[in-house]
């Protein structure tokens, strides 16, 4: 097999990769937002007393998870196409509401691993319940996730690329596009892994960092802070 590899066909067409790659990174941080913010909704209200506010939490989480991702991707694409939404919006909602509902039970977790004790102690000095979930209860839990979110995150960066089928021109939009003209399926391919890579390597280790890990993926020990 005489495969010769060339570059050079990508390196031209590199204002197409260099904007699916900023398309990709601003995709994927206004999902990230997005589901952050859903996430925390949900998640606390799985924690409320009112069965209500748990129901409602319930059934977002089990409806969004237990659908494809693509096919939030078609719901808004096509099933909604009368509203007229710009694809790259499409993208976000899919994967924002998609990752939420795993936000979500992440943030459930967290403030459940908060012992009960310190929020009535922060209760019996006067905050309020609102109050007592900013200053008290939130900090810790957010602490405590930041690992398995790291790895949603992660997966939500990998999904974006889903989003290519709606038509939003990010890296695999591109990637597909240069591969149409150029015929180096490898080349092509080999460059948009590498990127990806690189990303969700950064975002990752950036987390892990925030975390106060080691960046081996051991917690750090009291005696090492």
């Amino acid at each position: 097999m005489n495969y010769t590899l060339q570059f050079g066909p990508i390196w031209d067409n590199r204002a197409l990769i260099v904007d699916g790659f900023i398309t990709t990174i601003l995709l994927s941080a206004v999902a990230l937002v997005l589901a952050m913010l859903i996430g925390i909704a949900v998640g606390t209200a799985a924690t409320a007393q009112g069965k209500i506010f748990r129901a409602v939490s319930v059934t977002y989480v089990e409806s969004m998870r237990n659908i494809p991702l693509l096919i939030h991707m078609y719901f808004w694409y096509n099933g909604l196409s009368f509203l007229k939404i710009p694809a790259f919006w499409c993208g976000v909602f899919g994967l924002s509401l998609y990752s939420g509902a795993y936000v979500a039970e992440i943030v459930r977790s967290g403030i459940g691993s908060v012992p009960r004790g310190q929020r009535q102690a922060a209760l019996a000095s006067g905050l309020t319940n609102l109050q007592t979930m900013v200053f008290v209860v939130y900090p810790q839990a957010m602490r405590a996730i930041i690992p398995s979110l790291a790895s949603v995150f992660s997966q939500l960066i990998k999904d974006s690329s889903l989003a290519s089928v709606i038509a939003v021109a990010d890296l695999t939009y591109q990637a597909s596009a240069i591969e149409g003209q150029t015929f180096r399926t490898f080349e092509v391919y080999i460059t948009v892994c590498v990127l990806y890579f690189v990303l969700v390597t950064l975002i990752t280790q950036a987390l892990t960092i925030l975390s106060g890990s080691r960046g081996d993926g051991f917690p750090r020990r009291a005696a090492d802070a």
